[in-house]
């Protein structure tokens, strides 16, 4: 890497680091004064040094967040940015006359968005997942409360999971009510009652599910299938109860993008398993479909902003821009269109999946003779 590179690398963070400390405080400020009534209605008489730093916990696990949101954005925003300081302060002649292609210079941009895509992975396969539950806390809401329950169904069971509230942190249903249905389950149908129920994820010693506590009927009057037998096991206290189930503390939270706060393994173990219904299915499939071609994404638009940024026949850098933005804000409806049209099964998923990338790669390959060089 030259010494021209480093600075280009340089001026590229820079425009990045300042876009996304812009954005998340902006976040803050607006909804911080749209929800502040909320926070104080859940502070509970907190004092003011008690209250701020709750609002500051909130926003800490949001701004996570906003990286996975705004990430890939503000890399092309960056790449823009840095082409257009280029031609404003005319260092862009220099080297064109040194024999420096014009394409060259694209190359720490496209490091930049290398380490950008390794940071967004990082971020969702590690990060996001360890705070899920905060971010599916209500605003304001303590670690300690209590949530509304949205009633759950597994497909793959039939099991109807409901209770009176949840403890997101400690992924606690309390009262639950378990619905065992006749005959794929118990002999008649019946509701499994207990204490309360904490789920744990899938370890290679058991399965994914709930463990209820003090249940009732208790499991020795359960009249079990032999299906029943391999869903609702026994544990070392007869009065406890282990249902076998994917659907977890996050789905019971009644948040329809649960998912998207879980790492990638976890989301493709749980697809395994034919759990959830058929439109969650496919929002959640075509959703590990556009975490693979997101890295690639990047990479292509950050190369057709070369030449749309950068072209030959025109001159004016304000033009330049305002084709940049439009064709970036017409992909982005590209991908988003695909996406509704998979979801709702009118296009297969993968197509939808990577038809912005076959899109994005023909518009580099057609613009790419017509950069300033």
């Amino acid at each position: 890497m030259t010494t021209f590179d480093r600075y280009l690398l340089g001026r590229f963070w820079h425009v990045f680091g300042i876009g996304f400390f812009a954005t998340v405080g902006l976040f803050v400020v607006f909804d911080g004064f749209t929800n502040v009534d909320a926070f104080q209605s859940r502070s509970g008489g907190a004092n003011t040094l008690s209250f701020l730093g709750r609002m500051g916990q909130y926003y800490a696990y949001q701004s996570l967040m906003m990286f996975e949101l705004v990430g890939p954005m503000l890399t092309v925003i960056s790449t823009m940015v840095v082409f257009a300081l280029l031609h404003k302060h005319r260092e862009l002649n220099p080297m064109l006359s040194a024999g420096v292609p014009t394409f060259r210079l694209v190359v720490p941009m496209l490091i930049g968005t290398l380490m950008v895509n390794g940071l967004l992975m990082l971020n969702q396969e590690l990060m996001l997942p360890a705070v899920a539950d905060e971010l599916l806390k209500p605003i304001g809401s303590a670690s300690q409360d209590v949530q509304r329950v949205t009633a759950r169904r597994d497909f793959s069971s039939h099991i109807e999971i409901g209770g009176e509230g949840l403890i997101l942190t400690e992924r606690k249903l309390l009262r639950p009510e378990f619905q065992l249905p006749a005959p794929e389950i118990n002999a008649e149908v019946l509701t499994l009652s207990a204490n309360h129920a904490v789920y744990h994820r899938k370890t290679k010693l058991r399965p994914a599910g709930w463990h209820l506590t003090n249940t009732t009927p208790a499991f020795r009057d359960l009249r079990l299938t032999g299906t029943g037998q391999k869903l609702i096991l026994p544990l070392e206290d007869p009065t406890d109860v282990f249902v076998v189930t994917n659907i977890g503390s996050e789905q019971m939270s009644g948040s329809a993008v649960a998912y998207r706060y879980q790492s990638t393994w976890e989301l493709v173990e749980r697809l395994r398993s034919p759990t959830f219904s058929v439109m969650s299915s496919r929002s959640q499939v075509l959703h590990v479909h556009e975490r693979i071609t997101r890295p690639l994404s990047n990479l292509l638009v950050v190369c057709l902003t070369v030449p749309l940024v950068l072209r030959r026949e025109s001159f004016s850098i304000i033009t330049n821009l305002a084709v940049c933005v439009g064709v970036m804000i017409c992909l982005m409806g590209l991908a988003q269109a695909c996406n509704y049209l998979g979801r709702i099964n009118w296009m297969s998923l993968d197509f939808a999946a990577w038809m912005p990338i076959i899109f994005s790669g023909g518009l580099v390959a057609w613009f790419s003779d017509r950069v300033q060089t």
